[in-house]
């Protein structure tokens, strides 16, 4: 009895697939691109390092003209709310995506699998094959594919930061210089 379950555990170890891991990825990509598969989306992945960037460009360029807006008509340019900072760090994660959006598409087709049919449309050599792929084959609309799953997850997160941010940054002057008008100025004041 022993010996038969023995057999079959034996059997049975060398029916199951062996676990698919980080080297077999590695040489399975080598094997289908060469060494340059490697870095295939290097490029667009190097250019996207930009989003937060222009995501921050974008947030401290709006708070810059509301407050400027807002100390011109005489209702002083400190105390934003907690909901204007959230609509301008939307605003400004919204830009940032669709400027940079065009790019984690060609980023997201370089690095993902290519079948091998016939299909030349969705092969691609590198960074401007791919490019110029989705424009003669899908147009510009082609880049824009999926963005608004995008834009519902990364435009929240981005105004959550930056009034999470600013609540903080009010935090650390409030214990820095034990100024309670700072505190004052923060609470949300209703529309």
């Amino acid at each position: 009895m022993f010996c038969q379950m023995f057999e079959m555990k034996q059997l049975k170890a060398a029916t199951d697939p062996l676990p698919y891991g980080t080297l077999d990825v590695v040489q399975e990509l080598f094997d289908e691109a060469g060494i340059w598969g490697l870095w295939k989306g290097v490029i667009p992945t190097l250019i996207m390092v930009s989003n937060p960037s222009i995501q921050f460009m974008l947030y401290e360029t709006f708070l810059k003209k509301l407050k400027r807006k807002r100390a011109s008509n005489m209702k002083g340019a400190d105390g934003l709310t907690a909901i204007e900072i959230f609509l301008l760090g939307a605003i400004a994660k919204l830009g940032a995506t669709v400027v940079t959006y065009p790019l984690n598409v060609v980023k997201s087709r370089l690095q993902a699998k290519q079948g091998d049919d016939d299909d030349k449309r969705n092969h691609y050599k590198g960074t401007i094959d791919a490019v110029t792929k989705i424009v003669h084959y899908e147009g510009l609309s082609g880049f824009y594919q999926g963005m608004g799953t995008k834009i519902v997850q990364s435009v929240f997160a981005g105004a959550v930061l930056f009034m999470v941010k600013e609540e903080l940054v009010k935090a650390a002057r409030l214990l820095v210089t034990g100024d309670l008008k700072l505190v004052n100025k923060s609470k949300l004041k209703p529309p």
